[in-house]
C-alpha cells in the first residue's frame, strides 16, 4: 500500500464576539482547513485547546461555544485520512486559530 497524501493545513477563522454573547457560533470546515489530496474517509479529532470549542468528528465543523472571551485561541485539531484498498490511514494535527473579535 501506499502512504496516504493527505494534506491539510489550520486556519485563522474569526468569530463575533457580539454574536457569541448571544450564542455558541459555528465554523465550517471547509473553512477551518485546507484539506487536499485524503483519500479514505476523513475524520477529525481536537487534540488539544480551549474547553469552550468542539470538533465535529465527522465534518470538523468547529462549534465555539456561548461566552469565550475576546483574544485569541489555537486549537490543535488531529485529521485522519482512513485510507482504503491502495493507501494507508494517514494523520496530520494542525492548528487552527480562532480570533474572537
Amino acid at each position: 500500500k501506499k502512504a496516504n497524501p493527505l494534506t491539510v493545513k489550520g486556519k485563522t477563522v474569526s468569530v463575533r464576539y457580539k454574536k457569541l454573547k448571544k450564542k455558541s457560533q459555528t465554523v465550517a470546515g471547509k473553512k477551518a482547513y485546507a484539506l487536499s489530496g485524503a483519500e479514505g474517509s476523513v475524520t477529525y479529532v481536537k487534540a488539544k485547546g480551549n474547553k469552550k470549542v468542539s470538533v465535529n468528528k465527522k465534518n470538523g465543523k468547529l462549534t465555539v461555544k456561548k461566552g469565550l472571551k475576546k483574544g485569541t485561541y489555537k486549537i490543535k485539531v488531529k485529521v485522519t485520512a482512513a485510507g482504503n484498498t491502495s493507501y494507508d490511514e494517514g494523520s496530520k494535527t494542525v492548528t487552527v486559530t480562532i480570533k474572537v473579535k
